[in-house]
């Protein structure tokens, strides 16, 4: 009797130092659309000097992380930068021709055209770096000087994947941003909440974990979120959002930036897995690192709110890439 408490007990302790994973994949292609802005063109927006470098870099690392694990890389970047009001550049997604300029007809024309495209083994990634309203929209291109209707919302870009078979990551680099995390049944968010006796409620609920196929992992809770120069060393400065930086470098992408083609197994790796809860610990421990350009919240300073990353999912967790 006394042996079998002993195995029930190990038994215990071992499930409950695991991850919960969704369905390990089997190896499929990679589809990434990637949307950075400077707002130049824009005169009610500040312009911003790393979203740029996040969109083309995280183009490239991607696409090495693709290959490493054998998998067809189609990245597609959508960068408004300067003052014009479109783009020289059209993007080929499936049978869909679509242009490479950010406004919102674009950014759903690109997410609709991989609905015919990918398939439930594949991996879709959608990157935002720019800037985000007090309610969590995202602020995309204008069409034109005179356009006010460039704030969308998110929760848009979540209803579209819906409808896009395969394994979804949405990662978005602007302040606000945690609001638009959807709600998961079995998750709760202690950033967010607002209250103590809600969170402890759903911490005994008897909620079961969906398996989803969509994480949303984003720079800040309901908070502003911040640009880094990573070498203000020199008078050309090299910036990107704090966040993102964390996240290249958890991908084993750094400044000065490697030679893509050595790139080794990301650091974020766990045992040669990359998934998406090992990126975020390792984007909040870089944060951390940076104090100067992540105001601190104390007792003393209650005025001062922390850029806090968020991620969806609860105790699930989603497979990326194995190596």
């Amino acid at each position: 009797m006394r042996k079998l408490i002993l195995l029930l007990l190990s038994i215990v302790l071992i499930l409950a130092s695991c991850e919960l994973f969704t369905d390990e994949p089997a190896v499929g292609d990679v589809y990434a659309i990637m949307v950075g802005l400077d707002y130049k063109n824009n005169a009610d927006q500040d312009n911003l000097k790393g979203t740029l470098n996040d969109v083309d870099e995280l183009h490239i690392v991607f696409g090495k992380m693709a290959e490493k694990t054998d998998s067809d890389y189609f990245g597609y970047t959508f960068r408004q930068e300067g003052l014009a009001y479109t783009s020289a550049v059209n993007h080929s997604i499936g049978t869909n021709t679509v242009n490479s300029y950010p406004s919102m007809a674009n950014i759903e024309h690109a997410i609709n055209a991989l609905i015919n495209v990918t398939d439930d083994n594949d991996l879709i990634l959608f990157t935002y770096s720019g800037h985000g309203g007090e309610d969590g929209s995202i602020a995309l291109a204008k069409t034109s000087a005179s356009d006010e209707s460039y704030f969308y919302q998110p929760q848009n870009v979540l209803d579209l994947f819906t409808t896009v078979k395969g394994r979804k990551l949405i990662i978005l680099d602007t302040c606000f941003s945690g609001l638009s995390l959807p709600d998961n049944p079995g998750s709760s968010n202690t950033v967010l909440g607002s209250s103590i006796d809600e969170w402890y409620a759903k911490y005994w609920e008897n909620s079961t974990y969906v398996l989803p196929d969509m994480y949303v992992l984003t720079a800040s809770a309901d908070t502003l979120s911040y640009e880094i120069d990573l070498d203000p060393s020199i008078s050309a400065d090299h910036r990107h959002g704090l966040f993102t930086a964390g996240l290249l470098k958890a991908l084993g992408w750094g400044h000065p930036h490697p030679n893509p083609d050595t790139l080794q197994i990301p650091p974020a790796a766990k045992e040669s897995v990359l998934t998406v809860d090992s990126l975020y610990g390792y984007i909040l421990d870089f944060i951390e690192e940076h104090p100067d350009f992540n105001p601190q919240w104390t007792i003393l300073k209650l005025n001062e709110t922390k850029q806090h990353p968020l991620v969806s999912g609860g105790a699930m967790d989603m497979v990326l890439f194995r190596f």
